[in-house]
């Protein structure tokens, strides 16, 4: 669990701004970006939207509007004050968060921070947004996590978990975080992947 005012400037200086601490680096940033909007490419996706859940500094949606070709229309969100305030984000929680539905949807270490009476509202708000690829990175319990680099307030839970809740909203798990939506109808997954 964090505390409300755990978000604050002093959390994103030291895991985000300075480079000694930050937890990704500029080209960990560019590789990630890159690596979704690829798989984005491979499944014929077109991105006209894409929304940047739990926005945090923006580098995603920064990284992701220099190498997104189509010139889509960016949303960003985010619970923190602060980071509202610095970043210029629409504050709300993934619970809470409206809007028209993106075709890319970027949920980034935003899950573990919900309570488990909340995960439930957090995953149905997720499929509500996305009509196409949610790309989620969450640190489970399943991770071997650096306890000195990272954050470790918040909730730990399995992969699995996540998995499962992910399917029963409509997502289909393309392994490696990316997430495809039931609601996009021409995703033809490979005979391989078919269940028998």
């Amino acid at each position: 669990m964090s505390p409300k005012n755990h978000f604050d400037a002093a959390y994103y200086k030291r895991y985000y701004e300075t480079a000694a601490t930050a937890v990704v680096d500029a080209a960990m940033k560019r590789n990630e970006v890159a690596f979704v909007l690829s798989f984005c490419r491979h499944i014929d996706v077109d991105i006209r939207r894409f929304a940047d859940v739990g926005a945090g500094t923006g580098w995603w949606a920064k990284e992701f509007s220099k190498q997104c070709r189509t010139n889509p229309a960016i949303e960003t969100f985010d619970s923190s004050v602060t980071a509202c305030e610095l970043y210029g984000h629409e504050r709300s929680t993934v619970q809470r968060i409206r809007g028209r539905p993106a075709d890319v949807v970027v949920c980034r270490d935003v899950l573990r921070y919900v309570s488990g009476t909340e995960i439930p509202k957090a995953i149905a708000a997720l499929a509500a947004k996305c009509r196409g690829v949610l790309y989620l990175h969450v640190i489970t319990s399943d991770d071997d996590i650096d306890r000195e680099a990272s954050d470790m307030s918040g909730y730990f839970r399995t992969a699995a978990s996540y998995r499962r809740r992910l399917k029963a909203a409509g997502f289909r798990d393309c392994g490696m975080g990316l997430f495809v939506s039931s609601r996009l109808r021409s995703f033809a997954p490979f005979t391989i992947e078919l269940p028998r």
